[in-house]
């Protein structure tokens, strides 16, 4: 059998290592812990790889960790692939696998798990007992390390780096970030136990830290940005690539713009798939990743290429043999089915497929079923309609876009059948994937495009933009190393998001890691079984977050002094002026405000009833009435009065008319230049002698003036007509705005220069002295090193305690089956299991309740034909009827003595999960802690159907799930029923049951 020999990274590496890949296997080869900050696929890998590699050279052990399961199956089968390579026998038992239910050579000198699993490792709980242990483990990689800043899982990879043995080196591989040094300090400061005063200071015992940080913005393949329009595809940034290109920005004026009146583009104008794929094939740009922020448009995206097919004839041909392994080798009893419904009719393609599935390696076999598929397509399809059909793997919706080398990735789709389309994608075979953001998270699927079709997304929050790490992250995957000269980001034109937007993105420097850092029961009870109160604190004080927040004391520091300065400007400004003062002439402001604005109201509603009125006395005008004109050609301030002398020819339908005003001149009247009829009018005697001027001289807007015949009858107009006179209410409303402003102009503050201004200081002052409080607090906290999250661990203490799962400080029996679990609230779990509700149900009903308790609240349009058995729904919902019948059933002679077995019966009755579930959130409510506690019964019939033997398609027919979603429901129950067995003081009978029930759920495609 070969070894592996202690090598130098050039005998190990194929390819010449990059500066930084050197720097940090420098680092490891000095025993030194080592934090890797790289761009995405620029080769972090390599730098775990190295570990691995020196390990088992020395006879040592590797765990490697990684934030999901998904991504750990795919190292398992890397790591095994390239041990192969390196000529290692039996290379396949040198890497194992932990992931929640799944084990596989645990005690191999390579344990690739999930983060959570080393965590618990760590607690030294049963549930961390996972065949394996710390012994000999030299390094533990943690891959993608920036999931410390993810609010879900970030907890763990801080509980990860606090609790690991400062004798096992840390490698943490990271793509781009803002704080790198942060977080390396941090983890120096969590392994040394030296403060970060003493860090800073370079005080430490040894000369080097434990932990060095190897940053490189070396990207391999130098990414280039493009804009896709319905007009092409353009280059996204300027030349000197240091903003937007101009010519993206809309030009002023275009309604259909965001800088135009309507503010947002059609969804029409927009371009869609199809249109953006061709502009991808004219450029050569294939293939692709096509990130579609949804499930439902990743699905449509695929069906709109209906026409389009991507591949060569002989990449076709592949993809169907390595399609017809794929199912046949995945489903054994599919053959046999296969030939007992389509050897009648397809007779010569079934005994070509057969016997291709007989030699799979066989040239002549492989051609011939090649040659049959080609020479009858219709039976092709017909073929492949059947195995989509027949097959609980795929539906023909996406097995046909795969034969054009269309696919598409996302958590609806069965595990297996996205490792099928990332194994395609890897090969060259797929061209483009419709896939959602979870490619991001470190899938090995190097493409030399990714399309990002939209820059925000939905989130627990609503619709955000994508911050600049994601976009990075979604980005990084474009160019592929050794194959490509640069990659290619196309950002896609939408209704909400432009050229500008994207460009910020593209240009944006990645943001820093957050911290997340929360405790939960598991953590509170599994620390308080080894370590007392003081402890405890000392441990939650080592967290990121508290790092991070000592590390803000100095700007805190300097942000305090910063604002006592402006505090100090104010008080001089507003020196010698009362508080009492100015709160009264605000006042006073704000109900001037107020009357005025009750008057404007007024003011319109009699423009309304005027306008109203004087539309039905247009109808009647004759020579001889006074009017009062203002409006469109008679400007203004008051109405001025006017007598009408002759009717002028209309214009547009509208009369018009010649009038002589109390100004003496004469004027042409048009409709809108009518302000109101008063009453009272001129005798003909008066005015029937007046000759106007000609109608050529006279136009609207263009007085005449008149002689001194017309200014007798001008000034004698006035007494004639009556005038206009406001409502009462505009008065009594007006009288009002003139008290209030009376009394301003009296207030102590109108002798000052600008009180407006003062006011304005005086908020200013009131907010900056808020401030100042918030950061005094703030900083005399940092200073007392309370711990940033002490109060809310010590609510969860009154909630234990409260609920019977602590004693004092000392986990009582409930407390230890909770500190033994693992899941989003484990006191819930443990009150529940410990309850002896599910004791006697069958394994299957076990999975069903158990499914009940980690299903988080579906869609309000999901649905499942499949309703649980009476006996699960009076475990989770028991009346005193039907749960003590079932009781008695079940126990019809106990062996407990009388007045046991009624205590027992009593307290099963008045046990009811509902209520205790309303107790502990309640007791939560209190608290302001918000951990969920799931109990949601709708698809526990499901979950029954299936441990019961359903077959997977008859299953899928009958519920409105996706079948990755049915996954990962079968899934999580399968985890928390592998757990039961595990946990003490629980039913013999419960944790034989849940083991039988993961062996009636853990069969394919599970």
């Amino acid at each position: 059998m070969k070894t592996l020999a202690y090598a130098s990274p050039a005998d190990l590496f194929t390819f010449p290592l990059d500066d930084f890949q050197q720097e940090a296997i420098a680092a490891l080869d000095q025993d030194q812990s080592v934090v890797v900050c790289a761009p995405t696929g620029s080769g972090k890998t390599v730098v775990g790889e190295y570990a691995i590699y020196r390990a088992i050279a020395r006879g040592k052990r590797v765990f490697y960790t990684t934030p999901l399961k998904a991504l750990s199956n795919q190292k398992i089968r890397d790591f095994q692939e390239k041990l192969e390579k390196l000529g290692l026998e039996n290379a396949a038992q040198l890497v194992g696998l932990i992931t929640g239910d799944t084990v596989i050579n645990a005690d191999a000198p390579v344990v690739v798990m999930t983060t959570e699993i080393f965590r618990n490792m760590l607690y030294e709980t049963p549930i961390g007992e996972v065949g394996t242990s710390l012994e000999d483990v030299e390094t533990v990689v943690f891959d993608e390390v920036h999931y410390i800043s993810d609010r879900g899982r970030g907890t763990v990879w801080e509980e990860s780096i606090i609790y690991c043995p400062s004798t096992i080196q840390l490698v943490g591989l990271s793509a781009t970030i803002g704080n790198p040094e942060q977080l390396t300090e941090w983890i120096n400061q969590v392994r040394t136990g030296v403060s970060l005063k003493v860090l800073r200071q370079g005080e430490q015992h040894n000369d080097s830290p434990p932990c060095v940080l190897v940053n490189s913005d070396f990207r391999p393949v130098p990414l280039t940005f493009h804009y896709s329009t319905r007009k092409g595809l353009f280059p996204l940034l300027n030349e000197k690539k240091t903003g937007v290109n101009a010519r993206l920005l809309p030009k002023a004026g275009n309604k259909n713009t965001r800088s135009g009146k309507n503010r947002r583009m059609r969804r029409e104008d927009c371009p869609y798939p199809l249109l953006v794929m061709q502009q991808l094939q004219e450029r050569n740009l294939l293939p692709v990743i096509y990130v579609i922020f949804s499930r439902r448009g990743c699905e449509q995206a695929a069906q709109s290429l209906e026409d389009l097919s991507l591949v060569e004839p002989a990449e076709q041909e592949s993809i169907q043999l390595q399609l017809l392994d794929f199912f046949f080798g995945k489903n054994p009893l599919l053959r046999q089915k296969l030939e007992r419904d389509l050897a009648d009719g397809l007779p010569d393609m079934v005994q070509a497929v057969i016997a291709y599935l007989d030699y799979p390696q066989g040239r002549e076999a492989s051609q011939k079923l090649l040659t049959a598929l080609a020479i009858d397509p219709e039976g092709m399809f017909k073929l492949w309609g059947w195995i989509a059909q027949s097959s609980p793997m795929t539906r023909l919706e996406q097995i046909e876009p795969l034969l054009r080398g269309i696919a598409v990735h996302h958590a609806g789709v069965l595990p297996d059948m996205k490792t099928l389309v990332e194994k395609l994608f890897e090969q060259g075979l797929i061209k483009v994937v419709f896939a959602t953001a979870t490619l991001s998270a470190g899938i090995n699927m190097p493409a030399r495009t990714t399309v990002i079709s939209a820059l925000s997304k939905r989130t627990n929050e609503g619709h955000a933009m994508l911050s600049p790490s994601e976009f990075l992250q979604i980005a990084g995957r474009a160019g592929r190393r050794g194959m490509d000269i640069e990659g290619h980001v196309i950002t896609v034109q939408t209704p909400f998001e432009g050229a500008k937007e994207a460009s910020y993105l593209a240009l944006a420097e990645a943001e820093p890691l957050k911290s997340w850092f929360t405790p939960s029961y598991g953590m509170v009870l599994n620390l308080l079984q080894k370590h007392d109160l003081e402890e405890v604190k000392s441990l939650l004080e080592r967290s990121f977050a508290e790092y991070l927040a000592q590390f803000a004391l100095e700007p805190t520091k300097v942000a305090i002094a910063e604002t006592v300065k402006k505090l100090s400007q104010l008080d001089i400004k507003l020196a010698g002026i009362g508080e009492k003062d100015l709160r009264s002439y605000e006042k006073f402001r704000g109900r001037l405000r107020e009357e005025q604005r009750l008057l404007k109201i007024l003011e319109q509603q009699a423009e309304k009833e005027r306008k109203q009125q004087l539309k039905d006395q247009l109808k009647t005008l004759t020579p001889g009435q006074l009017l009062y004109l203002k409006g469109r050609h008679v400007k203004t301030h008051q109405p001025r009065l006017a007598i009408i002398v002759a009717p002028l020819a209309p214009a547009h339908n509208l009369p018009q008319w010649c009038c002589l005003a109390d100004d003496n001149r004469w004027y042409h009247v048009t409709v809108g230049d009518i302000y109101a009829v008063p009453m009272g009018n001129l005798s003909p005697a008066q005015w029937q002698n007046l000759t106007p001027p000609p109608a050529e001289l006279l136009a609207p807007g263009k007085p005449v003036k008149g002689d001194e015949e017309t200014l007798a009858i001008a000034e004698g107009l006035d007494p004639q007509a009556y005038p206009l006179a406001p409502s009462p209410e505009l008065v009594e409303q007006q009288a009002r705005v003139d008290h209030v402003e009376t009394l301003l102009a009296v207030h102590p503050l109108a002798s000052q220069k600008h009180p407006g201004k003062l006011l304005e200081q005086f908020h200013q002052r009131q907010e900056l002295r808020k401030t100042l409080s918030k950061r005094q607090q703030e900083y005399d906290r940092l200073q007392s090193r309370q711990s940033y999250y002490w109060q809310e661990f010590l609510d969860l203490i009154d909630i234990l305690q409260e609920m019977e799962a602590l004693e004092e400080y000392t986990p009582t029996l409930l407390g230890e089956v909770a500190a033994t679990l693992r899941g989003e609230n484990e006191l819930w779990l443990g009150l529940a299991l410990i309850s002896g509700k599910f004791n006697d149900l069958e394994p299957e009903q076990l999975a069903a309740a158990a499914s009940a308790l980690i299903t988080e609240t579906p869609r309000s349009d999901a649905w499942t034909d499949f309703k649980p058995s009476p006996a699960v729904l009076a475990a989770l919902r028991p009346s005193d009827d039907l749960f003590g019948l079932l009781f008695c059933f079940k126990h019809p002679q106990p062996t407990l003595s009388l007045w046991q077995a009624m205590t027992v019966a009593d307290h099963l009755q008045r046990l009811n999960l509902w209520d205790l579930r309303r107790k502990l959130i309640k007791a939560q409510n209190q608290r302001a802690i918000a951990i969920p506690l799931w109990l949601e019964v709708d698809f526990m019939g499901l979950v029954e159907q299936w441990a019961l033997g359903m077959e997977w398609e008859n299953l899928c027919r009958q519920t409105s799930l996706d079948e990755g979603d049915l996954v990962r429901l079968f899934r999580r129950t399968v985890d928390l029923l592998w757990q039961i067995p595990q946990v003490p003081h629980l039913s013999p009978r419960l944790k034989r049951n849940a083991r039988i029930a993961v062996r009636q759920m853990k069969r394919f495609p599970l």
